[in-house]
């Protein structure tokens, strides 16, 4: 897990220390830089994973900025050539990237890196050359590419190190996209099991359904004896929420109730059972099904799929929902990590990074919890993203809290113009 973020001349972040928790809600007004903070846990995870080409970016959700762009410009300050990204994360470790670009090599690589252990440098890059478990590397090293991509084969590396990397590379910024899960368009999907936008839907559902217990596909509960079970049977019942789905399957549908409008309607699809209708016209694809029950379902693939990534972000959790289908979704977000961390389980998500505009999302949330926290992200005079956890004051008690606020929800006093930044006066 993630424990600290610090970003140095990265867009509109000119210089930022965040400590983080398990699930980590940013809200705040359009353009503020919520999505910067996202890409560049992403940049990270890229420089972790193989390297900074556009291609590598494109598989993190991460925007393909030129190079240029990616470095702070602000009014009266000189234009920076480098950027810097620091993540802290478990098992004691720290990695550090600077990246530059010039007008002779506009590409963006590799100034410097540094991962340590409890202090000790594993592997580590400058301009005087890069070293790996000790060791002086040969001339010669990819700038573009991370030195970790570069030596993992080569080198034996801690094995709590190693499994801390994997878990930070795999990370990506979802963004589910009607038209991907309606099945009007088809794309490729880099990293199972599901497509930043929706791609690749039915694969992810079908291997899903493969592993869950035949009475949880239907709204009947099955047995929580077992946490993992217990996990995914809540996932598997958040399509059902919306209240006129029974259960969902991937298979053919017959042409008469399959749409022409679908990229590939002739092939197996997602498809809910209509708990409504009649049992000759019950199955509706995907394309004829709600917006929201598509989007839960998307969710639900990323929450409890065997091959999803322990560390995610989804842009605009409350896309497509309406005010208690958000709540509900955020409830289960937050049950799924705890219950990762309290039974270590085998799936579930280690740690979550979202954005809302939605007020209700944050009823969720316990403000004295450090497990989960929310950011108020904001805009200074001069344009700087400035990102605040919205938190007690320090030594107040839940029910002094309660008698402060009156009572009221985190959404009321969101709407009430009541948490400075979070409707964006300050853009």
């Amino acid at each position: 897990m993630i424990t600290e973020i610090e970003i140095e001349r990265f867009k509109s972040i000119r210089a930022l220390k965040l400590e983080l928790g398990r699930v980590n809600i940013f809200i705040g007004g359009n353009g503020s830089g919520k999505s910067n903070f996202l890409e560049a846990i992403g940049i990270i995870s890229a420089a972790l994973s193989r390297g900074l080409s556009d291609s590598d970016f494109r598989r993190k959700g991460v925007r393909i900025t030129p190079p240029a762009l990616m470095k702070s410009a602000f009014k009266y300050q000189d234009l920076p050539r480098t950027f810097t990204l620091k993540a802290k994360a478990s098992c004691d470790v720290q990695y550090t990237c600077t990246l530059s670009s010039s007008e002779i090599d506009t590409a963006l690589s590799f100034s410097h890196e540094n991962f340590q252990q409890s202090g000790e440098k594993l592997f580590a890059r400058s301009t005087n050359g890069a070293t790996a478990m000790g060791s002086r590397l040969k001339r010669g090293m990819d700038k573009y590419r991370g030195i970790w991509d570069q030596t993992r084969s080569i080198f034996d590396y801690p094995e709590e190190a190693s499994e801390e990397i994997e878990k930070i590379s795999k990370y990506a910024i979802y963004s589910p996209q009607t038209e991907f899960l309606r099945g009007r368009r088809v794309g490729s999907v880099d990293t199972p099991p599901i497509g930043l936008h929706g791609e690749g839907l039915p694969s992810a559902v079908r291997t899903f359904l493969h592993d869950l217990p035949v009475p949880n596909r239907t709204r009947k509960k099955g047995d929580r004896s077992d946490p993992e079970v217990t996990l995914v049977n809540r996932a598997a019942h958040l399509p059902f929420a919306p209240g006129w789905a029974s259960s969902f399957q991937v298979g053919k549908l017959s042409e008469l109730t399959t749409s022409s409008d679908m990229e590939l309607a002739n092939e197996d699809m997602v498809y809910f059972v209509d708990s409504f209708m009649h049992a000759k016209r019950n199955k509706l694809s995907v394309y004829d099904s709600s917006e929201g029950t598509l989007f839960l379902l998307f969710a639900a693939m990323l929450i409890a799929h065997k091959q999803s990534p322990k560390i995610f972000a989804m842009d605009n959790v409350d896309s497509a929902l309406n005010p208690r289908l958000t709540r509900l979704l955020l409830d289960e977000i937050i049950y799924s990590t705890e219950a990762k961390s309290k039974y270590s389980l085998n799936r579930g998500p280690e740690q979550v990074f979202l954005t809302s505009h939605n007020p209700t999302s944050l009823d969720a949330f316990d403000i004295f919890d450090d497990a989960t926290r929310i950011f108020v992200v904001s805009r200074s005079e001069d344009g700087e993203t400035m990102i605040e956890r919205l938190q007690p004051p320090s030594g107040m008690s839940p029910s002094e809290w309660h008698e402060v606020s009156q009572g009221r929800r985190l959404s009321e006093m969101w709407i009430d113009g009541e948490i400075e930044g979070a409707l964006g006066n300050d853009i």
